[in-house]
């Protein structure tokens, strides 16, 4: 993918990243997944996983040494 194209989906990416990490939209519910796992918990489990993959893939594609 060319530069523009890395920097277009990191901004998205980032912006992303942090609706869903203030998620104020979302009603939080007292639930338990699969009978043992609270909701909430699970959401930050799930946003937690998706950041470190997003870190991953902007180390390695975005943020690289120029030659």
């Amino acid at each position: 993918m060319s530069k523009r194209m890395n920097n277009t989906i990191a901004w998205t990416g980032a912006a992303a990243l942090l609706a869903l990490h203030l998620d104020f939209w979302r009603d939080r519910g007292t639930a338990l997944l699969m009978g043992w796992l609270p909701q909430e918990l699970a959401w930050r489990a799930g946003w937690m996983l998706l950041s470190t993959l997003y870190l991953v893939w902007f180390c390695r594609s975005v943020w690289v040494e120029e030659d």
